[in-house]
C-alpha cells in the first residue's frame, strides 16, 4: 500500500503542525508524500495548487496499478462544503484511491472494495447534501421569482457566452490533462466535468494557440 498524506490551512500565518503530528503517528508516513495547501477552504479541492498536484501524480500512469491511500486528519479538509466534500470523495474512489479519515475514524476502500461502512457514512453525507443543494434551488427560483415581479430579472442575453479566458480559469484541471493528451472521456472520468466542457477547453486552448490541434 502506498500512502499518501494531506493537509490544509486557511493561512500562511498558520502552520499544519498538528495534522503533521497526528500523520507521524500514521504507519507508512514519509515526509515527501506529505501534500499541504495553505489556503481558504472555500476553494475547490482540485483546484487548490498542492491537491490539484497530488491528485495528478496519483491518477498518473506510473502509480495506476499501485494501491493508494489518502490520509486526511479530518473530512473537513477536502472540500468548502458537504457538496464539495461528496463530489472529492466520488473523484478519489472513481479512479481505485482509497481515502482514510483519522478523525472520523473510516476509509473509503478496503482490498479496492467500497466499505460498506463508509458507504452509510456517505449515503447520509449525500441526503444532507440533496436537501442543501434542494434549499439552494428553492432560494434561486425564488428569488429569480421576485426579480422577474419586479423587472429586474432578464436572463442570460440570446447568444451570450463564456469568454475564454473566462472558460479556461474556470477549469484549470481540465486545461491541465488536456495539456497532457489525456482523452475527453478519461478527462471527464477524472474531473467529473462533462465531455462537452473538456471540449469547449480545449477549442479554446486551440483558438487562443495555446495548443496545436
Amino acid at each position: 500500500m502506498n500512502f499518501f498524506f494531506y493537509s490544509r490551512i486557511s493561512t500562511v500565518g498558520q502552520n499544519d503542525e498538528r495534522q503533521k503530528i497526528n500523520f507521524q503517528k500514521f504507519p507508512g508516513y514519509l515526509p515527501k508524500n506529505h501534500f499541504t495547501d495553505k489556503i481558504q477552504g472555500n476553494v475547490p479541492f482540485l483546484e487548490r495548487p498542492e491537491a490539484g498536484k497530488l491528485f495528478d501524480h496519483l491518477t498518473s500512469k506510473n502509480m495506476s496499478s499501485k494501491e493508494i491511500t489518502v490520509v486526511i486528519d479530518s473530512i473537513d479538509r477536502l472540500g468548502r462544503n458537504l457538496i464539495d466534500i461528496l463530489d472529492t470523495i466520488k473523484r478519489f474512489t472513481d479512479n481505485g484511491i482509497n481515502v482514510q479519515s483519522l478523525k472520523e475514524g473510516f476509509q473509503t476502500l478496503i482490498n479496492g472494495r467500497e466499505n460498506p461502512i463508509a458507504q452509510v457514512v456517505v449515503a447520509v453525507m449525500g441526503s444532507i447534501a440533496q436537501m442543501e443543494r434542494n434549499r439552494i434551488r428553492e432560494r434561486t427560483q425564488e428569488g429569480i421569482k421576485i426579480a422577474k415581479a419586479k423587472g429586474k430579472f432578464k436572463g442570460r442575453k440570446l447568444g451570450s457566452y463564456q469568454s475564454d479566458v473566462r472558460l479556461l480559469e474556470r477549469h484549470p484541471v481540465v486545461v491541465q490533462k488536456i495539456k497532457k493528451g489525456l482523452s475527453y472521456r478519461e478527462i471527464a472520468d477524472i474531473t467529473g466535468k462533462s465531455t462537452a466542457t473538456v471540449a469547449k477547453v480545449k477549442k479554446a486552448l486551440v483558438k487562443r494557440q495555446v495548443l496545436v490541434s
